[in-house]
């Protein structure tokens, strides 16, 4: 029986900083298979992906992936706790991975299992000083951090709380003990740029300085390779960068505000209270949006209008973006996945899939026209929802672009 580690991950876009996480992950967990399981496309601070997800997919298989699976888009697109616990639900109900490896900040897998243990045997008290703390006028990232100090726990515990993907790891392995999952948490320490590091001169560049300086291109300009070849395989492993470039000669990347008029029309359909129905909205943002609808002009000048001391930029696009993409807060206690959906795989790992067909607990989809007769309805409803948010983000990227339309229910898994 072969040894399989999951990942989980956005690739947005794939750069060094992933492949070096591909490999060590192989390495550090003695794994014969890498199961990734990838945003779509849309991306959990927000916003659309620069490429589309099977772009990203091939990356990821050229690089070390053997098997992509799609996270759905009410998991990705969610905040952290959501993210990490439908990522999380989809590789344990494969039932035959055995580690799940993350990068973090500390690379202290010890000290994350005690963190987050502690915030589930203490999660009332947690929660009452969070809320309190936001009341106060906190920001949320500085709450979180002050209310689990208040817990008495150790400065250096309280201090994983100051990064992102620190964070994350704690929430995966949170999602890990609520489901009494048998895979293994392993955390390695990410090397290179911060998650938000603007520099691009780092031996791994952030995804965060990669998108900014693609954001500088003209739309339309062509002759990528040789204008921004030597970016490009500076900051991404020279295959991905290959297929970056290709698409960058005749595509511009996709970006939030190319959704800005319909995100705009579909703000203007709504009163507060119906706003207040989409996930992560609040009753005061619902009111702030309705209020402020006359001063829109994109979707991250509104963002950054909307934001306040208590209300963070991410978590004002994410709620415009559940707005876009109609995902209601009352699809919450349900938005554990219900299937698992390939979106590539390598044909010298077939063994693989057979292996994950005997053992999942829920649905494999490889064709998408294939959820109709292997899902319940609930299960089909969400992944038309995933269906629908592919479609949307390929009718803006190909008007965009002036290339034809796909629809997603028609596209095949990538195959190597």
């Amino acid at each position: 029986m072969s040894r399989i580690t999951g990942i989980i991950a956005e690739y947005n876009p794939f750069h060094k900083g992933h492949a070096y996480h591909l490999k060590k992950a192989r390495e550090l967990t003695d794994a014969e298979h890498l199961v990734v399981i990838m945003s779509g496309d849309f991306v959990q601070r927000g916003a659309p992906a620069l490429f589309d997800k099977y772009l990203r997919t091939r990356m990821a298989l050229l690089n070390g992936a053997d098997l992509v699976l799609e996270l759905p888009v009410s998991s990705a697109c969610a905040s952290a706790e959501y993210f990490a616990s439908g990522a999380v639900h989809v590789l344990d109900r494969l039932g035959c991975v055995d580690a799940l490896c993350f990068g973090s900040e500390s690379g202290d897998t010890t000290a994350l299992a005690a963190c987050a243990e502690a915030l589930l045997t203490e999660h009332t008290a947690y929660q009452h000083t969070l809320r309190s703390l936001l009341k106060k006028g906190y920001s949320f990232p500085a709450a979180r951090k002050e209310a689990f100090a208040a817990l008495n726990r150790s400065e250096s515990l309280s201090g994983l709380l100051d990064s992102p993907n620190n964070i994350l790891g704690l929430e995966y392995i949170k999602a890990l003990k609520r489901s009494n999952s048998k895979i293994q948490p392993s955390a390695l320490k990410r090397e290179g740029a911060g998650y938000h590091d603007k520099d691009l001169s780092a031996s791994f560049s952030s995804a965060t300085a990669i998108r900014n300086y693609l954001k500088e291109i003209p739309a339309g300009v062509k002759n990528v390779p040789s204008v921004y070849g030597k970016f490009l395989t500076k900051t991404m492993p020279r295959s991905a960068a290959l297929l970056a470039a290709d698409r960058l000669s005749g595509e511009s990347p996709v970006w939030d505000d190319d959704f800005s008029l319909l995100l705009r029309y579909k703000l203007m359909l709504h009163t507060p209270q119906e706003l207040s129905m989409y996930s992560d909205m609040s009753p005061e943002l619902a009111r702030r949006i309705h209020a402020r609808l006359n001063e829109y002009q994109s979707f991250s000048q509104f963002s950054a209008l909307l934001k306040t001391r208590e209300l963070t930029y991410t978590r004002i696009s994410r709620a415009l973006l559940h707005v876009l993409l109609n995902i209601k807060a009352e699809e919450r206690p349900i938005s554990v996945p219900p299937y698992a959906r390939i979106l590539g795989f390598k044909k010298a790992d077939r063994g693989l899939l057979r292996e994950i067909k005997a053992k999942a607990e829920i649905p494999l989809i490889t064709k998408a026209a294939d959820h109709q007769k292997l899902l319940g309805e609930t299960a089909r409803e969400k992944f038309r929802q995933d269906l629908f948010a592919s479609n949307l983000y390929e009718t803006v990227r190909t008007q965009k672009n002036g290339t034809a339309f796909v629809n997603d229910i028609q596209k095949p898994p990538v195959i190597l």
